[in-house]
């Protein structure tokens, strides 16, 4: 049975009325809301039928973390949390998108994969950058990639982001590469190699890492993550060297919290349902969103 007849009977008050991703019912400081999840990584839909008597909605996301570079025990970065409590909506549909997580780097010729972003009228948005790849050298180990952000957008317009961590260095001959920044934040350095925070970054994309030079010195750079993701990471110049991490995205959203270099996500724990969404690792976990709105007055 709907409530919605009832809490208008009650006291007249409108809703939001929207669909899109898994929908549920839960209570948030004593009111009833209305919670639309959207887990499934790339493109969803949020699509606003009425704009209800507030005309807002509650938005909570994480970026999809880092992975982690081959041969270097050090994970990628964590995605940002990010939450817009007071986001003003019409009768539109937004884009959704869920960033992924980057893949772990591997040997010779096998750089980490980038995560996932969304893809509007043949543009991307969001995506993380693939590891460097790393040269014939049995020593060498590829790069991380970084993850994908997760974003609200307005038709290509994004409003609301939560960046991505970005990836881990590969190594050459067991030495240890710089681990993933998270958002907002530079990548861990390593031996005097060091990341690139993405702040600058001219594009909502990550970019590539480094490839390996030829010989031993052949350890890949790390992926930059999604949301104006960071600079791919350095690439090693002589033989026994390391390659720095990949850089963190920006974010944009009233309260961030970014995430860590290294595998922690901005918020380990998604207080919501339990589960952990965005931290990196050695495959970095995806990101998460959520969509939330009162069924009755809250004041």
């Amino acid at each position: 049975m709907t409530l919605y007849p009832l809490l208008i009977g009650a006291g007249g008050f409108r809703p939001v009325v929207a669909t899109g991703g898994t929908i549920t019912q839960v209570t948030v400081g004593g009111k009833l809301y209305r919670r639309h999840t959207f887990s499934t990584v790339g493109g969803n839909q949020f699509i606003i039928t009425s704009a209800g008597q507030l005309g807002f909605i509650d938005i909570i996301m994480w970026g999809g973390g880092g992975g982690g570079g081959a041969g270097t025990g050090y994970a990628g970065g964590g995605g940002a949390y990010v939450r817009n409590s007071n986001f003003s909506i019409n009768v539109e549909t937004l884009n959704v998108c869920v960033g992924g997580g980057g893949g772990g780097g591997g040997g010779p010729g096998s750089g980490g994969t980038g995560g996932t972003g969304i893809t509007i009228g043949g543009n991307r948005y969001g995506y993380g950058g693939r590891g460097g790849v790393a040269g014939s050298s049995g020593y060498s180990a590829s790069g991380g990639g970084g993850g994908g952000a997760s974003l609200i957008l307005r038709d290509t317009n994004i409003v609301v982001a939560a960046g991505a961590g970005g990836g881990g260095g590969g190594s050459e001959r067991g030495y240890q590469g710089g681990a993933g920044g998270g958002s907002d934040q530079n990548g861990q350095s390593d031996y005097g190699f060091q990341g690139y925070a993405g702040a600058n970054a001219p594009s909502s994309n990550g970019g590539d890492g480094s490839g390996g030079g030829g010989g031993d010195y052949s350890a890949g750079g790390a992926g930059g993550a999604g949301y104006y993701g960071g600079s791919a990471g350095t690439e090693p110049q002589y033989d026994f060297s390391r390659t720095g991490g990949g850089g963190g995205g920006t974010n944009l959203a009233p309260t961030v919290i970014n995430g860590n270099t290294g595998g922690a996500a901005g918020n380990s724990s998604d207080p919501l349902n339990g589960g952990n969404y965005g931290s990196g690792g050695f495959t970095g976990q995806q990101g998460i969103v959520y969509i939330q709105y009162p069924l009755q007055p809250i004041t």
